[in-house]
């Protein structure tokens, strides 16, 4: 038998299935999907196999070892592997690789097996356990051929056990073994315990060890799931849907197999109640069902809705749990022992094989797009696996993306509209024009209206959240006599100061530095921060409301393990008055005793050198506004701004999406930007700047000779980041009518640079209707 894999090495040159002989042993157990261990070249590394075919070649490699105990990917997703490869020019290794969890995944090292070994280190370790110099010198050793090195790979998944202890007979323990007695003791009120248990009070393994040789107790090792939402019951409830909701959920539940449904519902018209009963009539059908959300942030609490109503059917995939829990939780997914997922972008991949509906929850979020390779959207897969199940799509947003809505015009979508608020009305919108409030003297982040409409809520007990689209503590440090600013050494960016341990830091490569007290250009002492971010923004408020509790959340409070749903719990409970964050409390969050909301530089995101800038500026002020008023009490939010008048802001205050999106789409039309036209965007990048530029020229040159109909190219031109992590960037932009044409021919035009980009003399990305142009 014939093994076809593919490989753990995203290198363009060997982008294709590798043959390796079965050996007798693994016949029996290999099937396409499992992960394998082979050898390759003088290394060894992970594979996937994606097929087996029988006979026999003479110089085929045997595979060394099957890591798999059945197939981790299913022959759906192998199929669907070989569809995001076509449609985001990736390479299929990383497609495969990116449906797995981290903890199937693995590491490469070396075990030192032979030779003349020095001081300290040990035949059959491995060279990662010592420190780097250690390494260098076992390196340098193996190249003068005084020791031997051989490849080999670490496998990261971790099962979790316990020993469960059961009580036999009692009256084998002798009475001087106190800590063996209290043991007992404990087992005579509860006869089966964890081993864990007993350890806390004292217990050490010999001396459970002991009891097993006794006869006093049996000892079974049992594995146990990691389960971080175990503590949320599930509970009866009853919700009375409105019309729209009604039949919303009814045109799901008729929805054509594979047909795509856009649910355009107001901020608080409740979209989430028509998931939670199509989802519950899904699994009344026997089916499964996936429900994606766009920020781990919104996680906490569409998790809580979903365990509360289907209670331990529902599996959780994000970033912010540990390996170990998002293991557990994906083996509990392919073992067909839940009905729902509920997570970010990857778990679209779920290895669910009954799949009857997928939601996409906020589908307008970016975030949905994965910005490394394989640069997939998680909307595209969604409608994949929809077709391969025969099963609906459904879009949800109060703010659709123009794509979306352009194509619900057109029939291509199906269009459900929820125009009510369920049980109150929207929160009317100030327009705060901040040019008045400079005129007036006023030079805080705060006009006068919203300070006081803050000190109101926090006097009347209410909470208020407070969005600013931007960490840190000020956006850049400037010298004031020489004008030289602090920027980062490796990317063209300027640093960001943190007040938390006096840092600048780089928000692209994660340089950072001490706040200098002197200029390093001319020593001056006149170095000074500019501009605001959410830390001097809470310092502002505590100066000027010093009985203010405030939570900040941004990505400096939420990166530790739980700090979402442990800063979320917090004001849900009332311990703040105050959230103040970044855009990840801009959607999604339901509280309601919020009853005002203040958007801060509401027109900073307009400059930014994207076409869409606008649209994310109208999504995000809409958005945030909609969190005021979602319980009994009325609210208000206060939207300042440096530019009242422009359209966004006008359109966002009035929650008039159709005004903004007639109004956007004849923009794009004019400036043949998507929906009207595909976009591709390739970037070059390489140490030397002339290279870079050079390449991109080359390549704008062979593609304009290959004359792809219907297709316009502009560049190439430095990128707006032009230095990234040491890499200088240049970018060609592609527009397309026929973006299948365009595919073909952009892989022909990646293949023949395979050589130079394998020698890493340049680095070549494609990114296939591209959110982030930075």
């Amino acid at each position: 038998m014939i093994a076809h894999v593919h490989v753990d090495a995203p290198v363009i040159t060997i982008d294709r299935p590798f043959d390796y002989e079965v050996p007798e042993q693994f016949e029996a157990l290999i099937e396409p999907g499992m992960r394998v261990s082979v050898p390759f070249g003088s290394r060894r590394l992970l594979g996937i196999v994606v097929g087996t075919s029988d006979g026999t070649r003479e110089g085929l490699k045997p595979l060394e070892a099957l890591l798999d105990e059945e197939s981790s990917l299913t022959d759906e997703l192998l199929a669907l592997s070989i569809h995001v490869k076509e449609t985001t020019l990736c390479f299929r290794s990383s497609a495969l690789l990116a449906m797995l969890p981290a903890a199937l995944k693995v590491s490469y090292d070396k075990e030192i097996k032979e030779g003349q070994v020095p001081d300290g280190v040990r035949l059959g370790t491995h060279l990662s356990e010592y420190p780097k110099e250690v390494q260098s010198v076992i390196l340098g050793l193996a190249k003068k051929g005084e020791l031997t090195l051989a490849p080999v790979l670490k496998e990261k998944k971790t099962v979790k056990t316990d020993v469960v202890v059961e009580l036999l007979d009692a009256t084998v323990v002798s009475k001087r073994a106190k800590k063996q007695l209290e043991a007992v003791r404990q087992l005579e009120e509860t006869p089966r315990m964890y081993w864990s248990a007993l350890r806390q009070i004292g217990l050490t393994r010999p001396q459970l060890q002991k009891l097993a040789e006794l006869g006093a107790v049996r000892l079974t090792e049992v594995e146990l799931n990691r389960d971080p939402y175990a503590t949320i019951e599930q509970v009866e409830e009853s919700v009375q849907l409105n019309d729209s909701q009604a039949n919303a959920v009814r045109a799901i539940h008729e929805a054509d197999a594979g047909e795509t449904l856009l649910v355009h519902g107001v901020t608080g018209s409740g979209k989430t109640e028509v998931y939670l009963e199509s989802i519950g009539q899904v699994i009344d059908e026997g089916k499964q069902a996936i429900l994606l959300v766009p920020e781990i942030s919104l996680t906490p609490m569409m998790v809580k809705r979903f365990k509360r109503r289907f209670g331990d059917r529902v599996a959780v995939l994000h970033s912010a749990l540990s390996k170990g829990e998002k293991y557990d939780e994906w083996r509990k997914i392919k073992r067909n022992e839940v009905d729902v997922v509920v997570g970010a972008r990857s778990a679209i991949f779920a290895p669910l094989d009954r799949l009857g509906l997928i939601i996409l929850d906020e589908e307008h979020e970016t975030t949905y797009k994965q910005e490394e390779n394989p640069r997939y959207h998680a909307r595209d897969v969604a409608i994949w696996r929809s077709r391969y199940h025969g099963c609906p799509v459904v879009l949800g947003s109060a703010t659709p993306s123009l794509e979306s809505y352009a194509r619900a015009q057109k029939g291509v979508y199906r269009y459900l509209h929820l125009k009510e608020r369920y049980g109150g009305e929207m929160p009317p919108v100030h327009i705060i024009d901040m040019r008045r409030e400079l005129a007036k003297g006023n030079t805080t982040m705060f006009s006068e209206e919203l300070f006081q409409g803050i000190l109101d809520r926090i006097e009347k007990k209410e909470q208020c959240v407070i969005l600013l689209n931007r960490r840190g503590f000020t956006t850049f440090v400037m010298c004031r006599d020489c004008g030289e600013g602090m920027t980062c050494p490796h990317c063209a960016v300027n640093l960001t100061y943190h007040q938390y341990g006096d840092r600048l830091k780089c928000h692209y490569c994660g340089y950072e530095v001490s706040m200098p007290s002197t200029c390093p250009s001319c020593n001056s002492k006149k170095i000074k921060q500019f501009g605001s971010g959410t830390q001097k923004i809470e310092t502002e408020l505590l100066n000027r409301i010093p009985e203010a509790r405030i939570i900040r959340m941004d990505q400096d409070t939420t990166s530790r393990k739980g700090s979402h749903e442990q800063l979320l719990r917090r004001f849900e409970e009332g311990e703040a008055d105050i959230l103040l964050g970044t855009q990840m409390i801009a959607k999604g969050l339901d509280f309601p005793n919020v009853t005002l909301v203040g958007v801060l530089a509401a027109d900073a995101t307009l400059g930014m050198p994207d076409f869409r800038a606008t649209e994310r500026t109208f999504q995000l002020v809409t958005q945030v506004a909609g969190r005021a008023g979602r319980g009994k009490l009325p609210g208000e939010a206060f939207v300042q701004t440096y530019n009242p008048d422009h359209y966004v802001i006008e359109t966002a205050s009035e929650h008039d999406y159709e005004t903004f999106f007639a109004k956007e789409m004849g923009l794009r039309q004019v400036g043949n930007h998507p929906p009207y036209w595909f976009l591709t965007l390739v970037t070059f990048s390489a140490e030397n700047p002339l290279v870079a530029k050079a390449e991109a020229e080359l390549f704008a040159s062979d593609f304009l000779q290959a004359h792809v109909e219907n297709s316009r190219l502009n560049g190439p031109m430095p990128a707006p980041l032009s230095k990234l992590k040491n890499a200088y960037r240049y970018q060609v932009f592609i527009k397309t009518k026929q973006p299948e044409a365009l595919y073909v021919e952009l892989a022909r035009l990646q293949q023949a640079r395979a050589k130079a980009i394998s020698k890493k003399e340049y680095q070549m990305s494609i990114d296939v209707n591209p959110y982030v142009f930075m």
